[in-house]
């Protein structure tokens, strides 16, 4: 027959007494000396277990960003010969396109 004690884990042990004390009208630090709790583990437990709820990018401090979805320029694409991608050309901005390509109007 054992007469090993069976320890609780940590998280185990501290989720108790979080929700323990979210039942009470007691500050943190009142709680803590009640039930002889050292404050500073109180709290990392309360931040560490309260962050599991969270998505990931959310623990970090980080905010997710979605990228927007890219559009197709509407109009004419010309490619010049040295590289220059010039997009979405249309009759209303023809007049434009003419002078960047050295064309007078």
């Amino acid at each position: 027959m054992s007469t090993e004690k069976q320890v609780e884990p940590l998280p185990d042990y501290w989720g108790k007494h979080i929700q323990n004390w979210q039942q009470t009208d007691q500050s943190q630090n009142a709680y803590c000396k009640e039930h002889d709790l050292n404050y500073h583990r109180f709290t990392y437990w309360r931040r560490k277990l309260a962050s599991k709820d969270q998505p990931p990018a959310l623990r970090s401090g980080f905010v997710p960003v979605k990228p927007c979805p890219s559009t197709t320029p509407s109009g004419l694409t010309a490619t010049l010969p040295n590289g220059v991608l010039l997009q979405g050309i249309t009759d209303s901005n023809l007049s434009v396109v003419k002078q960047l390509l050295g064309l007078h109007p």
